[in-house]
């Protein structure tokens, strides 16, 4: 199967998990919404082709370094008076976040993929709208599905799916262990606002991979040795 494989680096990434407000919260790594926003940027497409884009386009996200998660205060105004007018928001933020990136679809959208990530028709980034990010080491790969117990990516969590993390890492790096979190893969965009929908479990983590207690249909990257699971 054909899949662009490329590297994603970032300064200072955040990716909010929704449902946090005045302390807002951060995915380990960027979800396929995010990540799907980033190529319609990139291929110069609007907001109506994102949601066809998210029906046709298959992510897979390997957490490769975060070199730390700290937390920074900003000041916003707001319609009350109380305060001057203005409240404090915390919010985390990932330091130097690298990430490998899978994506897979029709032959020809891959092309177009392939084509705006080597030349983008607009300038990438991702979580915040000021965090600009660096795309590196585009590669058209061939992968095939094979079933396996060990997964390198971020992957879907069932009910009774048990597993057990292993280092993967360099020496002295950031380890995150192993978390579940929920994540949407698409949107209701007839209502303003748009509504998040199909919501999944996944399990994320950094400088680690994970054996299964059973076997899991996942794409193999012979190359890096990773074994991935696409949503």
């Amino acid at each position: 199967m054909r899949v662009i494989r490329f590297t994603l680096e970032g300064s200072m990434n955040s990716f909010r998990i929704p449902q946090t407000s005045a302390y807002q919260l951060t995915y380990l790594a960027p979800t396929k919404t995010q990540i799907v926003g980033m190529l319609t940027s990139i291929m110069g497409k609007n907001e109506k082709n994102y949601y066809e884009l998210l029906k046709k386009l298959n992510i897979g996200i390997v957490p490769k370094q975060v070199d730390s998660l700290f937390t920074d205060d900003w000041t916003f105004r707001k319609w009350k008076t109380a305060g001057s007018g203005r409240d404090i928001l915390r919010r985390e933020k990932l330091y130097k976040p690298i990430y490998i990136i899978y994506v897979s679809a029709e032959d020809i959208l891959i092309d177009d993929v392939l084509n705006s990530l080597k030349t983008p028709q607009r300038i990438p980034s991702i979580g915040l709208d000021d965090e600009l990010t660096l795309i590196k080491d585009v590669k058209e790969i061939s992968m095939e599905i094979k079933e396996s117990n060990s997964v390198h990516s971020v992957f879907q969590f069932k009910e009774g799916m048990s597993f057990e993390p292993k280092f993967h890492g360099t020496p002295n790096m950031q380890i995150f262990p192993p978390r579940i979190v929920t994540i949407n893969l698409e949107f209701d965009n007839n209502v303003i606002p748009r509504k998040p929908k199909n919501h999944v479990q996944l399990v994320e983590f950094v400088g680690v991979y994970c054996e299964l207690n059973s076997k899991k249909a996942l794409y193999i990257d012979q190359e890096k040795n990773c074994n991935v699971d696409m949503l």
